[in-house]
């Protein structure tokens, strides 16, 4: 095989995708691949594709020649790798060429023949856009299902919380008035009164209602021992110190209902 003239500045490994130390096999096969895609025939028109054509037949030529691969390596060695722009290379507007993207050979039936039959036809594609542009859309459609699937997530798991503690959670105590209605009637005693009384003003603000009832339900159960005649006394008090709305003499006195309780 005749010599040809070569750059040294140019990778033929990496034009036809080998490594250096590929055989000659290797660089024939390569070089096969890529002639289907670039091919002029297939390509009709296309500027590109013939460009490219051109500088895999200089590798082709050049790696299968061993003397001419054997100068080329010698000189690649020391020269400094430079780009080798041509029609796929992007050229930013800083001066800085920037490679191409990767290249796809994708295979197809001819127009209007039957499957199996007719000559293949090559299209050439980028592999960066489409990637980028895949990889885009799943972003997105991650974030969309992400932005509607945490607050389903969220509502449902305070949903499972809340009926969680409220089967764990033990019944409330009814309301002091039913209490005191459901409190066996076998309980004369003043004491037991004036703590019954005593739970039902405890902690409660000034009303005339709530002293009423209480004064109420210290007459129901009222007997002539001493003690139930002072417990007579603070029901009065109550009445007295919600109808003129005296809370120091209110507070005075559920002092007094907490002695006589036993409480305090």
């Amino acid at each position: 095989m005749a010599r040809v003239p070569f750059d040294p500045a140019v990778d033929y490994y990496q034009l036809l995708g080998v490594p250096s130390g590929a055989s000659a096999e290797e660089i024939q096969a390569a070089y096969r691949r890529l002639a289907k895609a670039y091919h002029p025939d297939l390509n009709a028109g296309s500027e590109v594709a013939a460009t490219r054509m051109a500088r895999l037949n200089m590798a082709k030529s050049v790696l299968l020649d061993r003397t001419t691969r054997s100068a080329y390596d010698q000189l690649r060695l020391t020269t400094r790798p430079r780009a080798t722009p041509h029609k796929g290379t992007v050229r930013p507007a800083n001066g800085h060429a920037t490679a191409a993207p990767p290249i796809t050979v994708r295979y197809a039936p001819a127009a209007g023949s039957a499957v199996g039959v007719g000559r293949v036809r090559h299209r050439v594609v980028a592999n960066g856009g489409t990637h980028s542009a895949t990889r885009s859309q799943l972003d997105r459609s991650t974030g969309i299902l992400l932005l509607v699937a945490v607050p389903l997530i969220a509502a449902l798991v305070l949903y499972v919380f809340e009926a969680v503690q409220l089967s764990v959670q033990p019944l409330r105590a009814g309301p002091i008035d039913i209490n005191l209605a459901q409190m066996p009637a076998a309980r004369p005693t003043v004491r037991g009164a004036a703590e019954a009384v005593f739970m039902m003003v405890h902690a409660q603000p000034l009303s005339r209602e709530l002293a009423l009832r209480a004064n109420n339900f210290i007459l129901a159960r009222a007997d002539s021992t001493p003690e139930s005649e002072q417990l007579q006394v603070d029901g009065r008090r109550l009445v007295r110190s919600a109808n003129a709305g005296d809370s120091a003499t209110w507070d005075d006195t559920i002092a007094d209902l907490c002695r006589l309780a036993g409480r305090c």
